[in-house]
């Protein structure tokens, strides 16, 4: 099966990374991770059953998706640059629509986008509605590859490897480290015969996921949004869905639909909400607000499992403050993430409110 049409694919057999030098040292680095990750509780390979890849392809990908997303697409075209980068797709009035990674190929005109499964149709749209008369292909491959993602919560690590297969894409998490690495693998790979095509010799045993395991749990825990449901399209803008430490937004760019807004907020640093982790003391109901002891609104659930959940929550009241927080009554707790940058909320021109 051939993903393009005229060229030969290999089922994203050649697709590479070329950011990273010499197959040994990454084989070394793979030997290496795994035996650390594989002795403090493993690895977890989960496939993303909620995402799909769309395929993007022409002569002028390149310039089409530049004017449409927050990231710089050129360092794809890097001899050493990133394999995948994460982005956002903005509206006019410079809020999220849709968020994605984009990997790379090794044809210089094809690019895969990662979307939100149940978003796929508006999200096609989207694009073919920015496309006018450029040469450009946009469906989807489905039918032919699913992204999977491997990870290890306790040593928040990521594992570099190179894969021997020649139809598997492995990358690390263009976000940031805790999330693990992504793959894209053929359709007709099931979890055993993955692992087996990943790695010789057993180098690093994956379990599947759990309940109390998975990818959504580590996502929540981080304080992530990911999807249509977590990230409503156009209801947040890409720095309260922390765009910017995600690596998701570049400020040197040229234009793209929506960046007038976001550079104004960035120079000037009024950002008053930000994506942050939740944790709760009971189960959450129907009620997703987060309020004070006071009955002061300071933001709302937008996904949560178990004890965990993602909430775009008012900075100065929830992280400058010392009051408690409940959620429908029930006392909850909201942490900062790890991964924030130390000065993230030094500014107190941050904690002004953007009009």
């Amino acid at each position: 099966m051939n993903v393009c049409k005229n060229f030969k694919f290999l089922r994203i057999a050649q697709l590479c990374i070329r950011n990273f030098s010499g197959s040994n040292r990454l084989t070394a680095a793979a030997g290496a991770l795994g035996a650390r990750g594989s002795s403090n509780g493993g690895f977890i390979l989960e496939p993303l059953t909620t995402r799909e890849l769309i395929r993007v392809h022409g002569a002028e990908a390149v310039p089409f998706l530049q004017g449409l997303v927050t990231n710089d697409v050129s360092r794809l075209q890097e001899p050493h640059g990133a394999a995948s980068i994460y982005a956002l797709f903005l509206n006019r009035n410079g809020r999220v629509m849709y968020d994605t990674i984009i990997y790379r190929t090794n044809d210089p005109d094809t690019f895969l986008l990662e979307c939100d499964r149940d978003a796929s149709s508006d999200f096609r749209r989207h694009l073919r509605t920015y496309r006018v008369r450029k040469r450009i292909d946009i469906d989807t491959v489905d039918d032919e590859y699913v992204p999977w993602v491997l990870y290890n919560e306790q040593k928040q690590q990521h594992l570099v490897s190179a894969s021997k297969s020649n139809d598997l894409f492995v990358t690390t998490d263009p976000r940031i480290d805790g999330l693990g690495t992504r793959i894209l693998a053929p359709t007709d790979l099931d979890q055993g015969a993955l692992s087996k095509r990943l790695w010789r010799n057993h180098e690093v045993v994956a379990a599947p996921h759990t309940s109390d395991d998975n990818y959504q749990l580590l996502r929540y825990k981080q304080g992530i949004g990911e999807g249509i449901e977590e990230l409503p399209p156009g209801k947040c803008f890409p720095l309260e869905a922390n765009a910017d430490y995600l690596n998701g937004v570049s400020f040197n760019k040229g234009c793209y639909v929506g960046q007038e807004l976001t550079a104004r907020v960035h120079h000037s640093g009024v950002i008053r909400k930000r994506y942050m982790p939740v944790r709760f003391t009971a189960p959450v109901s129907s009620n997703y607000t987060v309020k004070s002891v006071a009955g002061a609104n300071l933001g709302r659930v937008l996904g949560h499992s178990q004890n965990r959940g993602v909430a775009l929550l008012r900075i100065e009241p929830v992280l400058g403050g010392q009051q408690q927080l409940v959620l429908d009554g029930e006392r909850c707790y909201v942490d900062r993430p790890q991964w924030w940058p130390n000065d993230a909320v030094s500014n107190k021109r941050m904690f002004a409110a953007v009009e």
